[in-house]
């Protein structure tokens, strides 16, 4: 009787794997989607009703304006390819040391192909107008 048991369990784990397998190939290879995808349409939304119309540009997303000042442009451009600028100008300010260790970070951990001196010009932009004690003036 227990030499039946663990045959019987065998095949029900093959089986099992078999199956895995099989859902597995069938989601890697697109065949995921539901049969009746009609039934899952989402309704279109309403029309947005006539009022004022702002130019946002390009990228509708918030950009603030940064502090003016040299390195404003290295800033904006280097540090805007992977992330807001809001990143910048909306965190609590920090130490220049602390700028340092960010855009440091930013270019060895994360890989932005930042030059040594625009780096530099990117910290001392940062640490002149985004420090506790410049942003209380």
């Amino acid at each position: 009787m227990g030499k039946r048991k663990w045959v019987f369990i065998s095949a029900v784990g093959l089986l099992a794997v078999l199956v895995g397998q099989g859902i597995y190939a069938d989601f890697n290879a697109g065949n995921d989607k539901p049969v009746n995808s009609e039934a899952i349409r989402q309704a279109p939304s309403a029309a947005v009703p006539a009022g004022p119309t702002y130019n946002v540009g390009p990228n509708p997303a918030y950009s603030p304006d940064l502090a003016d000042g040299d390195g404003k442009e290295e800033v904006a451009y280097n540090c805007g390819l992977c992330h807001g600028l809001s990143y910048i100008t909306m965190r609590p300010p920090i130490s220049s040391q602390a700028w340092e260790r960010e855009v440091n970070m930013m270019r060895g951990f994360y890989g932005a192909s930042i030059s040594d001196s625009t780096a530099q010009k990117i910290i001392q932009y940062l640490g002149t107008h985004y420090t506790p004690e410049t942003m209380k003036r």
